[in-house]
């Protein structure tokens, strides 16, 4: 079994297309991100990553978030930011053509969206 947190936007379908990419590997997955249809009640503008959204980001084993150039703003790419900061591994699945200036910057691998290339990367990395 592995824990997974998956940043993203609710406007985009990257949440669904990581999640059954999940799905139709050989893992057994916890899912600790934020469903629309369960948000949390209130998000704490004070921090960069709400409290909340921190505890689920350290239960997870690996993030997997997208590659998409939505990343460069809003909290998804401070959720990513927090993850490495406290050592999770953090990968991207090519969801578009373009990447992500962040997650270049970042040195985030950049898999193809395919449930080989993320069960050999998650093999190696977790």
């Amino acid at each position: 079994m592995i824990n997974v947190f998956i940043p993203h936007r609710w406007n985009n379908n990257d949440y669904t297309e990581i999640s059954a990419l999940l799905d139709r590997t050989k893992y057994v997955v916890r899912d600790y991100s934020v469903p629309e249809s369960s948000p949390f009640d209130s998000i704490d503008k004070r921090f960069n990553v709400d409290p909340q959204i921190q505890k689920q980001i350290k239960y997870a084993s690996v993030v997997v978030c997208s590659n998409r150039p939505a990343n460069n703003f809003g909290m998804s790419i401070e959720e990513i930011k927090f993850a490495i900061n406290i050592n999770k591994p953090v990968v991207a699945v090519q969801i578009t053509d373009n990447t992500s200036r962040y997650i270049e910057e970042l040195g985030i691998p950049v898999v193809a969206k395919r449930k080989d290339s993320l069960e050999l990367w998650i093999n190696q990395n977790v």
